[in-house]
């Protein structure tokens, strides 16, 4: 816990090291998180009604390894819940990122590429999480062929969506050089995305030897599909949890939006003016609080207030934040700083000076 110079003690509702500040002043990570926690308790729950069913095989061609498809038609209901929970936080988590750099609550889009970028993976998120929503609700039992494309659909899908958020994120890295985060969230995304791509492809490989069946197909015997076809359905599981680690990438874009709450800067930069002292180097808020830039510390009716008060002393207020007496000033310029002290700080319109 950080320590102020008179010994106080953070409190644990300004500390964004632990997870508690975001339940105050940014609660948008909790979004993926949610869909984190509800597909990975999904997957464990499943996994845990086969094992304590003793393991059974639905199906007389299926192999000793049961697939998620086969335990999801089996639990239709709580699977349906699963994958809606988790497709419904998943598509609010990318429109939550788009909203926090529009309003720059996160690095904003500079570039006109970055905004396409966030824009082409909120589109093929949400298609992902509608051929969730769709594998779901058709079993594969039943509506075998409508399930599979589904699932394709969903895995194609995230992918797509994942690739492009990496690459906006990187392209963000390089237009906020300070943010070391970006680069590093996007590398992290890059091999998770790599990998499930990867086990997904060799999913579909070892699901086409034997066409999902532990029967003999065409050259191979009946043990050996077993084999091939439980090591298929081993890896659709692997694919699932992989999907988890996705989801948590996400957790880590959205987490330094806690620290850029103008509710959790004024609470923080009010305790520092109360426990820190301005001789002290350590700035808790990266700026000094009240001192350099009132108007990000104050309420807007305060801003308005302070602004008003400014305007009747002759007072000067930039776009710094700094002041200064008005008047008129001798020297080159004078004429063009003496105007400045009738602009408004934020919004630059010449205003007429209250007596």
């Amino acid at each position: 816990m950080v320590k102020a110079a008179d010994g106080s003690r953070l409190p644990i509702h300004l500390n964004t090291r632990t997870l508690t500040s975001h339940f105050f002043f940014g609660p948008y990570v909790l979004l993926p998180l949610i869909s984190a926690f509800t597909w990975l308790g999904g997957l464990l729950a499943l996994l845990i009604l086969w094992v304590v069913a003793g393991k059974p095989r639905y199906m007389a061609d299926e192999a000793d390894v049961v697939f998620i498809s086969d335990l999801g038609a089996t639990h239709q209901t709580l699977f349906i819940c699963i994958c809606v929970v988790t497709a419904a936080f998943y598509v609010l988590s990318l429109f939550a990122e788009r909203w926090l750099r529009h309003v720059d609550r996160l690095p904003t889009d500079l570039r006109t590429r970055e905004k396409i970028f966030d824009w082409l993976a909120i589109f093929f998120g949400c298609v992902g999480a509608a051929g969730l929503i769709l594998l779901s609700a058709r079993n594969a039992f039943e509506f075998s062929q409508v399930h599979w494309i589904g699932t394709l659909i969903f895995v194609v899908g995230v992918a797509l969506s994942a690739i492009f958020q990496s690459a906006e994120i990187w392209s963000l890295h390089k237009d906020h050089p300070d943010r070391k985060s970006l680069k590093r969230n996007s590398i992290l995304k890059l091999i998770v995305v790599f990998v499930a791509v990867v086990t997904a492809i060799a999913f579909g490989s070892t699901y086409a030897v034997c066409g999902g069946n532990s029967t003999p197909y065409k050259s191979h015997s009946a043990e050996t599909c077993n084999k091939i076809t439980s090591a298929a359905a081993s890896l659709e599981w692997a694919v699932a949890f992989i999907l988890v680690f996705y989801f948590l990438t996400l957790c880590a874009d959205l987490w330094p939006a806690g620290k850029s709450s103008p509710r959790y800067m004024r609470r923080l930069a009010k305790w520092q003016e109360r426990h820190e002292p301005s001789s002290v180097e350590h700035d808790f808020t990266g700026r000094r609080a009240f001192g350099v830039y009132p108007e990000r510390w104050e309420d807007r009716e305060e801003t308005m207030r302070r602004e008003m008060r400014d305007r009747n002393l002759g007072i000067t207020t930039g776009t710094t934040g700094t002041t200064g007496v008005t008047g008129p000033r001798s020297g080159l310029g004078g004429e063009n700083e003496y105007e400045q002290g009738r602009m408004s700080g934020s919004s630059q319109i010449p205003m007429m000076r209250q007596v």
